[in-house]
């Protein structure tokens, strides 16, 4: 018995064409950039399909062209610290740090009046105000101290400010108060006609004592503070209860 062994006919298969190959078919169309025309421009004239690996390569350029261009805007447009523009809570932070640098470089004082003019004094080295109450006299003691009074058990000799400064005897009113001040180890209470408030001056504010003052005048102005239009007389403390300055 014979087998019969059929044979199928070979199919001829054409040879793998390389890319380059593929430029040269005549049915395919490949558009290069001109010198100065970019790849995507060359893209939209050329008629035929992307088929080539130099479209796909030119493409790929343009791609990375735009990358480079979308970059390069990023990086001329990106804030930097000195362009940044200000927000609602960045300026309220500035605004915090220009008051807290004044407050830090301003000195608070307390003001009162003194006949008709107005007078003041460092608010740290005042304890309290008090109302005028009785005085104890006490004996060879200059003119301008009233006498003593008991203040919580301490002895507190009382000062008529008006007559320590030469501007004659203070008249006791409703709206006179002792201003009791801390002076090293020295407790004294200053008797002034009324007080008006506590003002606070940086030191562009305060002028030194005018130079018409000499002797104990000049000794007890530490400086003149200028504020809201007014002028405030800044006493020197120290120098007002050193009581050797008695003369002029």
């Amino acid at each position: 018995m014979q087998t019969k062994v059929q044979v199928e006919p070979q199919v001829e298969t054409e040879p793998f064409v390389e890319t380059d190959e593929l430029a040269k078919d005549d049915n395919l169309v490949v558009e290069t950039a001109e010198p100065g025309q970019a790849p995507h421009e060359a893209q939209k004239e050329a008629s035929g399909p992307v088929t080539s690996a130099d479209q796909l390569v030119a493409l790929d350029e343009d791609a990375v062209v735009t990358q480079k261009s979308i970059d390069g805007l990023d990086q001329l447009f990106a804030a930097t610290e000195e362009f940044v523009l200000a927000t609602d809570e960045s300026y309220a932070d500035m605004l915090d740090n220009q008051v807290g640098s004044q407050v830090q470089n301003s000195r608070q004082y307390l003001a009162f009046n003194l006949c008709d003019e107005e007078y003041a004094l460092d608010i740290r080295r005042i304890s309290e105000i008090i109302k005028v109450r009785e005085f104890t006299d006490i004996p060879r003691v200059p003119e301008f101290i009233l006498g003593i009074i008991s203040l919580r058990g301490v002895v507190v000799p009382v000062f008529d400010l008006r007559l320590r400064l030469n501007l004659g005897t203070s008249e006791l009113t409703s709206t006179s108060r002792i201003v009791v001040c801390q002076q090293d180890d020295v407790t004294v209470g200053l008797l002034v006609d009324s007080i008006n408030q506590v003002v606070s001056l940086t030191d562009e504010e305060v002028e030194p004592p005018p130079g018409v003052l000499s002797g104990l005048d000049r000794e007890m102005v530490s400086g003149i503070g200028r504020y809201q239009g007014r002028m405030i007389i800044l006493l020197n403390l120290h120098s007002a209860l050193n009581v050797e300055l008695n003369e002029r």
